[in-house]
C-alpha cells in the first residue's frame, strides 16, 4: 500500500529556546612545549614588524590587509585570535581566503597594540586543577591561546591578487565575448567622491590614490561597478579601450545594462602591464581576474543515428496540466512548438543555434518515450518557455554584439527573462546547460555563482545547472568495473573539475552516468567527460546526477540518449548539458504535483533524500571519491519520491529557524521496532537543506550560519545522536577537529545528509528527538527574518514487513503533532 509524504503543520509547536553554547574555552596549541612557543612567539612579533613596516612605506597612506593563516586544529570559532588581538576596534575581520585564513585590516598603530598582546603571552605552561576530569590540565592565558592559534602572519601582496600574465591576459580579453575588462575585487566599497568628507583620514587616502591612480595612468580606459545585489563584495569591470577618452570612472552605484557601442578594446601590451602593475600594489585590490566566456556543456556526436524503435512525438492535450520548465538556451525549434507555452527571444534568427536547447526541450518532453523509464523515469510532457537569450556561440562576434559587456550583461537579461517567466506562467524551475570557462576555486565563490544565487532567491526558483564537460584531449578512460582501476584512473585525469557557476549553493549542479544497455560502457558509472567537484571545501558538488549518454561511441546505438534535432530527428547525445534537463523535469514534476508553492528548501530536499549513489560507486574503495562525481546521487522519479511504502514513513518539517531558537522534536520509534528488552532497530535518514546567509568577501568561508540537524536517542543521561553523516571518505573517531569536520562531514553546507541502520537495535529506550540547531561565524548575527529550512526524516523497516507508518501516525497524533499529505497540505498550512 502506498503511503505519501507527511508534512509536520505545526513545526513552530517544537521551537524553544537555545540552549547556551559551551564553546571550545582557551585552549594552549603549545602545551608543554615551552621553548617551541617562545620560537614560535618571536616569529610572530618579527612578522608584525616587518609588515608594519611595509605598510608606513607604502604611498597608499597607513592601511594595508594581512592575512592571519591559523592551525589546522584552530579552526573553530571558538578558537578566532579575536578576543585580544584581531579586535574589531582595532584589526577588524574583512574577509577570508581558503579555510582557516582570515583577512584583516590593519594599520602600524593597531600592529603595535597587537605586539604588545602577543608580548604579554607566558612561555610557560601554565596548568590548574580540573574537578571533572580529576587530573591536571593546561590553563593559558588568551593572549597564549590566540597567538599560538596562528600559524603565522603574512601582508596580503601581488602574488595573492593575480594567477594569470600580462600576454595571457591581452590574449584572452582580445576575444570580443569576454567583453575586454579585468574584474576586479576591492576589500571595501569605493564610495561616491561627494561621500569621502565622511571618510576618515586614511581611508580617504586609501580612496583617492586608487581612483585617481587610473587618471595618473594617462590611458583610455573605462572603470565600472558590476552589480552585485545583497553580496558584499565590491567589484569593478576595468577595461583598455581606444576611445581617447582618459579614465572614465562610473562608482557611483550597481551600473545599468549598457547597449551603446563599446570602444574597440587596446591591445598594448605595455599599457596593460603598467595598469596591471597599479592594481598589484594597490592594497585596496583583493583579486584580478579574467572574465569567463559562457559556453554549452554538450559533446556534439559525430554522426547522427536513428534510434532502432524510435517514438511519435507526445501530442499534448491541452485539457491536462503538465510540469512547467523553463529553458535558457539559444532557442527551441518549432518540432516543440506544440510544447511551448511562452517565448523570451532576444535573438535574431541569423543568431539562434536550435539545436542544443531542442536536445533538452525534447528530453523534457519525449524523454521517457526515446529512452525508456530507466533512463528517463518522467511521463513525457511539460509545458516548456524558450529563454533565447544565448547566441550562437560557433558565429564570431555574435554574443559581444547582444552583451557589449560580457556575462554580466547576460546574466541582466537572464534575470528579467527568468523572472518574466516567473510572474506569467509560474515557472519555478529552470535549465541552464551553460558553464563558464572558469574552474571552480576551492578558496572563491565566484561572482557568477552569486549573480545565479540572487536570481533564484528573488523568484523563489531553482536553477539546474550542468557540472561542465571534460575537453576532447582530458576525457577519462571507460569505468571500469574494478575499483583500484577506477581510482587509479582518477589520479591520473587532469582539468577536469567543476566549471563556474556549478559551485552555486542556492542552484543545483548536475553531473552525468552512463546510459543502461549501452554495449561500450558501464551503467550508470560516472560519465567519461562528466567533470567532478568538490568546487568549494565545504559542501558537495555536484549535487546530483542523471543519464547523460556515453562518452563512447555504440555502433548503432551511438552515446545511448536519444532526443530530437530541430527539424524533428531523432539523434543521439551526449553531456552534462543532457543529464541536467532530465533533474530538473523530476524537480518540475514535484512542483507539478504538489499543491501551493513549495519551498526551494524542500523542492531540493526531495531530489536529495531520496536520491541514490548508483552502484558502480557503493563499494567503500569508492566512497571517498562517490560525492566528487554524482554528488548526493541519481533521483527517482517524482511518483516514487512523494509516496512510500507502509513498511516506512517520511515526515518533512519547513520553517524557520529564529535567533534564540531551536528545533526539539521529541517522538517515540515505531512500536513494531522495539523489542521487548526496549532496543530500537529499522533504519534512518536526515536530509537538511538550509539557506542561510553568504558573503563572497570571506572566501571558503562564504557560508555565515550553520544549520544542523541530529536525530538523537535518549540516554540514561541526556541525548545520543545515532545517524553519520553519509559519503564519508574515512571512518575516524569521535572527536574530531573542526577541519575534519568541514571537509568531510560537511559542516557549513547548506545542505547534508545523514542516516544509519540498525539491525540489532540500539539505545535503551524508545523515546528519539529531532533537534535542530544553528550556530553563527564570529562577528555574525543571525537575520531578522530567521534562516528558512527543510528537514525531511525517513524511518524504515530494512526487512519491509513492520507496519511503520501506521505506528508513526499514533505517535505523532499523541504528542499533538498535525501531519498532512504534502501534495494537498498547502490548503493547510502557508509553508511547505
Amino acid at each position: 500500500m502506498a503511503s505519501p509524504i507527511q508534512i509536520v503543520l505545526n513545526p513552530e509547536n517544537f521551537e524553544e529556546a537555545r540552549e547556551a553554547g559551551g564553546g571550545g574555552g582557551h585552549k594552549d596549541f603549545y602545551a608543554l612545549r615551552d621553548r617551541d612557543f617562545e620560537v614560535h612567539k618571536a616569529q610572530l612579533m618579527s612578522q608584525i614588524d616587518t609588515i608594519s613596516g611595509l605598510i608606513s612605506a607604502q604611498s597608499q597612506g597607513p592601511i594595508g590587509y594581512l592575512k592571519v593563516i591559523l592551525k589546522r586544529e584552530a579552526w573553530a570559532k571558538s578558537h578566532r585570535p579575536v578576543a585580544a588581538l584581531f579586535r574589531d576596534d582595532r584589526a577588524p575581520v574583512v574577509g577570508g581566503g581558503d579555510l582557516g585564513v582570515m583577512i584583516v585590516e590593519g594599520r602600524p598603530s593597531a600592529l603595535a597594540q597587537i605586539k604588545v598582546e602577543i608580548a604579554k603571552a607566558e612561555t610557560q605552561t601554565r596548568m590548574k586543577f580540573d574537578e571533572n576530569r580529576g587530573k591536571e590540565v593546561p590553563n593559558p592565558s588568551l593572549q597564549k591561546s590566540e597567538a599560538g592559534a596562528i600559524e603565522r602572519i603574512e601582508l596580503y601582496g601581488p602574488s595573492d591578487k593575480r594567477r594569470f600574465s600580462v600576454e595571457e591576459a591581452v590574449a584572452w580579453l582580445s576575444i570580443p565575448a569576454t567583453g575586454g575588462g579585468y574584474e576586479i575585487e576591492l576589500f571595501d566599497v569605493v564610495p561616491p567622491r561627494s561621500e569621502w568628507d565622511r571618510l576618515d583620514s586614511s581611508h580617504r587616502r586609501l580612496v583617492e590614490s586608487f581612483v585617481d591612480g587610473f587618471s595618473r595612468l594617462d590611458y583610455s580606459l573605462s572603470v565600472e561597478r558590476l552589480p552585485s545585489g545583497r553580496d558584499k563584495l565590491p567589484t569593478l569591470a576595468v577595461r583598455l579601450d581606444q576611445a581617447a577618452t582618459g579614465a572614465v570612472v562610473r562608482l557611483a552605484g550597481a551600473s545599468v545594462k549598457e547597449r551603446r557601442e563599446l570602444a574597440p578594446f587596446d591591445s598594448n601590451i605595455q599599457r596593460h602591464s603598467r595598469l596591471l602593475d597599479f592594481l598589484d600594489r594597490h592594497p585596496l585590490v583583493k583579486r584580478i581576474e579574467l572574465p569567463g566566456i559562457i559556453v554549452r556543456s554538450d559533446q556534439p556526436a559525430t554522426a547522427i543515428r536513428m534510434r532502432p524503435d524510435s517514438a511519435v512525438m507526445p501530442v499534448r492535450d491541452s485539457r491536462l496540466s503538465h510540469p512547467k520548465l523553463g529553458i535558457i538556451d539559444g532557442g527551441l525549434s518549432p518540432a516543440l512548438a506544440d510544447w511551448v507555452i511562452d517565448r523570451w527571444n532576444v535573438l535574431a534568427d541569423e543568431d539562434m543555434d536550435l539545436s542544443h536547447g531542442t536536445f533538452i526541450g525534447g528530453l523534457a518532453v519525449a524523454g521517457s518515450s526515446l529512452n525508456g523509464t530507466i533512463a528517463c523515469p518522467e511521463a513525457d510532457g511539460a509545458d516548456l518557455v524558450d529563454l533565447a537569450i544565448f547566441p550562437n556561440e560557433r558565429k564570431a562576434g555574435a554574443f559581444a554584439s547582444y552583451y557589449s559587456g560580457g556575462l554580466p550583461h547576460f546574466f541582466d537579461e537572464m534575470d528579467a527573462a527568468v523572472a518574466d517567466a516567473r510572474a506569467r506562467h509560474g515557472v519555478r524551475v529552470f535549465n541552464m546547460s551553460l558553464n563558464v570557462l572558469q574552474p571552480a576555486a576551492p578558496d572563491r565563490y565566484s561572482p557568477h555563482a552569486v549573480r545565479l544565487d540572487r536570481i533564484a532567491e528573488e523568484n523563489n526558483a531553482v536553477v539546474f545547472l550542468s557540472a561542465g564537460n571534460l575537453q576532447p584531449q582530458d576525457l577519462r578512460p571507460e569505468w571500469p568495473v574494478d575499483a583500484a582501476a577506477a581510482l587509479a584512473n582518477l589520479a591520473l585525469t587532469r582539468n577536469d573539475g567543476l566549471l563556474t557557476p556549478a559551485e552555486s549553493v542556492r542552484n543545483v549542479a548536475v553531473a552525468a552516468v552512463n546510459p543502461p544497455d549501452h554495449a561500450g560502457c558501464l551503467p550508470f558509472a560516472p560519465a567519461r567527460f562528466s567533470r567532478r567537484g568538490p568546487g568549494l571545501r565545504s559542501g558537495v558538488k555536484p549535487d546530483l546526477a542523471h543519464v547523460g549518454g556515453a562518452g563512447t561511441l555504440h555502433p548503432t546505438l551511438g552515446h545511448g540518449l536519444f532526443s530530437i534535432l530541430p527539424d524533428g530527428t531523432v539523434a543521439d547525445g551526449c553531456g552534462t548539458s543532457y543529464a541536467s534537463p532530465l533533474v530538473a523535469k523530476t524537480a518540475a514534476a514535484l512542483d507539478h504535483a504538489i499543491e501551493g508553492e513549495v519551498s526551494r528548501e524542500t523542492l531540493i530536499g526531495l531530489l536529495v533524500h531520496h536520491a541514490e549513489i548508483p552502484e558502480p560507486l557503493k563499494s567503500n574503495e569508492l566512497r571517498a571519491v562517490a560525492r566528487h562525481l554524482v554528488g548526493f546521487g541519481v533521483p527517482p522519479s517524482a511518483e516514487k519520491i512523494l509516496e512510500t511504502g507502509e513498511h516506512s514513513i517520511t515526515l518533512v518539517f519547513a520553517s524557520r529557524i529564529q535567533y534564540g531558537q531551536q528545533i526539539n522534536f521529541k517522538f517515540s520509534w515505531p512500536a513494531s521496532l522495539v523489542s521487548t528488552s526496549g532496543k530500537c532497530r529499522g533504519s534512518a535518514k536526515l536530509t537538511l537543506v538550509t539557506t542561510p546567509p553568504l558573503d563572497s568577501r570571506f572566501g571558503s568561508e562564504f557560508v555565515r550560519i550553520n544549520i544542523d540537524a541530529a536525530l538523537q536517542q535518549e540516554q540514561k543521561k541526556g541525548w545520543k545522536g545515532r545517524l553519520d553523516p553519509l559519503y564519508l571518505p574515512s571512518s575516524r573517531g569521535a572527536h574530531a577537529v573542526e577541519a575534519e569536520r568541514i571537509e568531510h562531514d560537511l559542516k557549513w553546507s547548506p545542505v547534508k545528509v545523514f542516516g544509519k541502520t540498525f539491525p540489532q537495535g540500539v539505545g535503551p529506550s524508545s523515546n528519539w528527538r529531532l533537534f535542530i540547531e544553528y550556530l553563527t561565524r564570529a562577528g555574525e548575527v543571525m537575520p531578522k527574518e530567521g534562516v528558512p529550512f527543510t528537514a525531511i526524516l525517513t524511518i524504515s523497516d530494512p526487512e519491509a514487513e513492520k507496519p511503520v507508518f501506521n505506528d508513526m501516525r499514533q505517535n505523532l497524533q499523541a504528542i499533538g503533532a498535525q501531519i498532512a499529505d504534502i501534495r494537498t497540505a498547502a490548503r493547510i498550512t502557508p509553508r511547505i
